[in-house]
């Protein structure tokens, strides 16, 4: 659909607008973690403070590595590997941003991406091209690491290998430990020599803690006066959606793109969300709410049950609980920003 100015609201692009190409450039923390650092991390929990001191530790060391073999007989040292493993809302994220941030390596030579943005790299560059893309690549901070089937699990175990092999170490945060990826989502059990070969090349950080967006959160949509008081007086561009349009253009695309449509969005609107009952909708819904709160776009929603029945409790509970959990908890603090609060 057309953009419209700062005085109406437009729906969001059409799938075809928004395909990335298939690139390492622009890896890099998004809007909400451009300028974080390990200065602003507050813990609340002696394995945060462990946790940040760990971190900090590890980019030194990584960033410190030779980044190419200069002697041809000398090898050039492994890579190493650290996990981030926590709940949500502990500052996972925050810290692996600020890693980033942190490091004084060129900004090729450091990638920061999702894994999400890592297996489509990989499906789109093809191995050679993934071995070439990353050769020079020290540091990769990595977000979210999941492994949702086998055919992913083949590809990152190959990946990391190699990434090892070469000297790039890994920073990597997630929900799950290691040694427990793909359990109840796949048959694990027939790729357990690769799950635990990723596993033995990580150092695992348990990071404890309350949710930090708990205290303050909010559990009831936006009202229906708030949302046409956005929608006519907010400087910015506005777009408008339904919940079943935003579940239709999900389904349409691949997850990847799902940033392309919220390019040039200021606030978004999404009216009448209804139950989600199938889980490949509700994981798509999850990547989308995941891209909306990295790109600082600022949400106002509305739906036709209880924020936190979003999910049918038929799985919301199941093998992707902490996905669900996190989307509820991340909503929760979208649907409360201030709409005048500087955008990151």
């Amino acid at each position: 659909m057309p953009r419209v100015a700062s005085d109406g609201v437009r729906g969001l692009p059409a799938p075809s607008e928004t395909q990335p190409a298939a690139s390492v450039d622009g890896l890099v923390p998004p809007p909400r973690f451009g300028a974080t650092s390990f200065e602003a991390y507050a813990p609340v929990h002696p394995s945060q403070a462990e946790a940040r001191d760990a971190v900090i530790r590890f980019v030194e060391a990584a960033s410190s590595r030779p980044r190419r073999q200069t002697l041809p007989w000398r090898r050039r040292p492994e890579g190493t590997g650290l996990y981030l493993d926590g709940g949500f809302g502990v500052g996972k994220t925050h810290l692996l941003a600020a890693a980033w941030h942190a490091s004084p390596l060129p900004t090729g030579a450091k990638r920061y991406l999702s894994f999400q943005e890592l297996v489509y790299l990989l499906g789109a560059l093809g191995r050679e091209g993934a071995r070439d893309a990353f050769a020079e690549v020290s540091l990769v901070c990595l977000d979210e690491f999941e492994l949702d089937d086998p055919g992913n699990t083949l590809m990152i175990a190959s990946f990391l290998r190699e990434a090892f092999a070469r000297g790039t170490s890994v920073l990597t945060t997630s929900n799950t430990e290691p040694a427990s990826q793909g359990a109840g989502r796949f048959a694990a059990d027939d790729f357990r020599r690769e799950i635990q070969g990723i596993a033995d090349r990580f150092s695992v950080l348990a990071i404890d803690g309350p949710d930090h967006r708990a205290g303050a959160r909010r559990t009831a949509w936006t009202s229906a006066a708030e949302m046409a008081e956005t929608a006519a007086t907010t400087r910015g561009t506005v777009a408008a959606t339904t919940g079943s349009e935003l579940a239709e253009a999900l389904a349409g695309i691949h997850p990847i793109r799902y940033g392309g449509l919220l390019r040039g969005v200021d606030v978004l609107l999404i009216e009448a969300i209804e139950p989600i009952e199938d889980q490949n909708d509700a994981l798509r819904f999850v990547h989308f709410i995941d891209k909306l709160y990295d790109a600082g776009v600022r949400l106002r929603a509305r739906g036709t049950v209880p924020l936190e029945a979003v999910f049918d409790r038929s799985y919301r509970e199941g093998a992707y609980a902490k996905k669900h959990h996190r989307c509820l908890s991340r909503l929760s603090e979208l649907i409360q920003e201030p709409l005048d609060a500087q955008r990151p």
